[in-house]
């Protein structure tokens, strides 16, 4: 045997050990996994991680005291004070992006006339309208992000050039859907 012929069988021996030992160590963390789950196999396992994401996931119930709370509370859901301040401004909306996403009927699904009545309000709030409405005037007040600027007529007058095509398109469309639900629409301070 000449010299090369050695050195390449060296290397390639040495490179089928270290083959073998990545398959052995694959081996040994597969089993690390499915050791704790016992003689029942992978599919207690799986069992146990779609019980745990059932019991992790919000009920329909939930769901709703949430939005609930958003509309008549201070708008702040969130039960950990070192929320960051983008997070709060966010739940602090009905509709986040109404300004800058049109609607569809999936983004309004489930809200009553009173939450798409104050949703298209909260369009005109964003630009600093303030509202006749004791009610309304009560829950944009209670916002942390909403400063009045200007009186309604003002507002109505210049709406025009203050509201983006998104906006118009988009209070238009809360508007109709609140009249679907609610002929006339949602009865504000009643």
């Amino acid at each position: 045997m000449n010299k090369n012929t050695t050195n390449n069988a060296i290397w390639m021996c040495a490179g089928g050990l270290l083959g073998l030992l990545i398959v052995m160590a694959l081996a040994g963390m597969v089993l690390l996994f499915l050791w704790p789950s016992g003689n029942a196999g992978k599919s207690s396992a799986v069992r146990a991680s779609e019980g745990e994401l059932k019991a992790a996931a919000p009920l329909e119930a939930e769901t709703q005291i949430k939005s609930e709370i958003q509309i008549a509370g201070s708008g702040t859901v969130s039960s950990q004070e070192d929320t960051g301040e983008e997070e709060k401004l966010t739940s602090d909306y009905i509709i986040p992006d109404s300004d800058s996403k049109l609607l569809t009927d999936a983004d309004i699904e489930g809200l009553s006339a009173r939450e798409l009545n104050y949703a298209k309000n909260e369009i005109y709030a964003r630009h600093g309208r303030m509202f006749d409405s004791a009610e309304l005037k009560e829950y944009f007040e209670s916002k942390s992000w909403y400063s009045g600027v200007y009186s309604a007529s003002e507002f109505d007058e210049m709406s025009s050039s203050i509201l983006n095509e998104t906006e118009k398109k988009n209070a238009e469309f809360l508007k109709e859907a609140e009249n679907e639900l609610e002929p006339g629409g949602y009865k504000l301070d009643q």
